[in-house]
């Protein structure tokens, strides 16, 4: 998610790059750069779903100059990495797609804020409230599909939100106008959230860093053999 900074006041600009450091500063604190260190797949595993993120985030639709939408995928990115390197490898993905479209630099906070640490905070808050019971479901697709369409909804929430804000009161009354698209959006992003974490889940359970493969894949409480 971008929006042009032209279209975005002053004020409103220095608040978002303020959340932006802040942000920042959390992560790169609390970051497990340890464990990256001890094991090299995991900077791969990084790396790689930035990358791939910058492919997906790169398909994106231009609304009239102003706003820029794509699928997040953020989801995934949260459930498989946690919130620290996932709100890092997003801002990497976001930096790429910025220079790729040459897009402003301006455009960062707000991109970052709306389209990487939001849906991130509300797929890692989801996921920490799923019911803890030995079903594989409730993760894959509480966590996944419906995390990644409640994800969306939020951005989508939280930028017509900023446009009002920015004293762009007609565009936000046109993008309320077309809310179906946004429905339609809601379910691809679901999809893709849910597919890749459920993948993940089932071909290497140890790389997605949210998931208790141990609560999933182990014994039942009965003492019955692994599921």
């Amino acid at each position: 998610m971008l929006i042009n900074p032209e279209i975005l006041p002053t004020g409103l600009l220095v608040i978002l790059s303020l959340l932006t450091l802040l942000g920042l500063g959390v992560a790169l604190r609390h970051a497990p750069w340890a464990a990256l260190a001890a094991v090299p797949s995991r900077l791969h595993l990084v790396l790689g779903a930035s990358l791939g993120c910058t492919c997906l985030w790169l398909l994106s639709v231009d609304l009239g100059g102003s706003v820029r939408v794509h699928l997040l995928a953020m989801t995934s990115m949260t459930l498989l990495l946690g919130w620290c390197l996932a709100v890092l490898a997003g801002g990497l993905a976001l930096l790429l797609q910025v220079l790729l479209l040459g897009e402003p630099l301006l455009a960062l906070p707000a991109g970052w804020v709306l389209g990487v640490v939001l849906p991130a905070s509300l797929s890692s808050w989801l996921v920490a409230r799923l019911p803890r019971q030995q079903n594989l479901f409730v993760y894959t697709l509480g966590g996944g599909f419906f995390g990644g369409m409640l994800s969306a909804l939020a951005v989508a929430a939280a930028t017509l939100l900023t446009l009002w804000l920015a004293g762009e009161a007609e565009l936000a009354r046109r993008g309320l106008e077309v809310w179906p698209m946004l429905a339609l959006l809601l379910f691809p992003e679901g999809f893709i959230n849910g597919m890749l974490v459920t993948a993940a889940c089932v071909f290497f359970p140890g790389a997605v860093k949210t998931f208790d493969e141990h609560l999933y894949f182990g014994e039942d409480d009965r003492g019955g053999p692994d599921r």
